[in-house]
């Protein structure tokens, strides 16, 4: 009588788990699930960004197979009216360095500001009671901006310290 018990409960929480998900990834992986005109080094392509990995998808012709975009400091790729720059960048206060596409919003004299999509995946979470929330698989997505002085290395900073700056228009492009 308990194994029934301990049984049903189980298929009952499977149950639940299998219906909140129903096989799907909640969020997007891509900046634009479909491939658009862009430009890689001012040569024309049908081109998409990954956020998640980061890297550019093209093709000459739609139905061509996909390449990637060599990942170099040298390449430039102009994709829905936005410039990205590969550069190396620092996450706040110095902590972590990486190396990644930059969006470039603005390139005064002394400072230029990038802003940055970035995706991270996680996993299904089950709710072992009907209390707790469980949730299904999802990619979550954050907007990061950059400052850039002079030649520096590009370094994390806050929305609310780039409105200090006097950028505020910027910002909601």
């Amino acid at each position: 009588m308990l194994a029934d018990s301990v049984n049903n409960s189980t298929k009952l929480k499977s149950d639940r788990f299998r219906s909140m998900w129903n096989g799907k990834i909640k969020g997007q992986r891509y900046l634009d699930t479909i491939f658009k005109k862009g430009k890689i080094n001012n040569e024309d392509f049908f081109i998409r960004y990954d956020l998640y990995e980061d890297r550019f998808e093209f093709k000459k012709n739609i139905r061509d197979k996909i390449s990637y975009v060599k990942r170099d400091l040298s390449f430039v790729v102009s994709y829905d009216s936005l410039k990205f720059y590969f550069l190396p960048y620092y996450y706040k206060n110095k902590r972590k360095f990486n190396v990644g596409y930059l969006n470039l919003l603005v390139d005064h004299d002394s400072i230029k500001i990038y802003t940055k999509n970035e995706v991270t995946f996680r996993p299904a979470t089950f709710s072992p009671t009907t209390i707790e929330i469980g949730f299904p698989p999802r990619f979550i997505k954050r907007q990061l901006y950059f400052t850039q002085q002079r030649e520096k290395t590009p370094i994390q900073i806050s929305k609310r310290k780039i409105k200090n700056l006097g950028f505020y228009p910027v910002l909601y492009y």
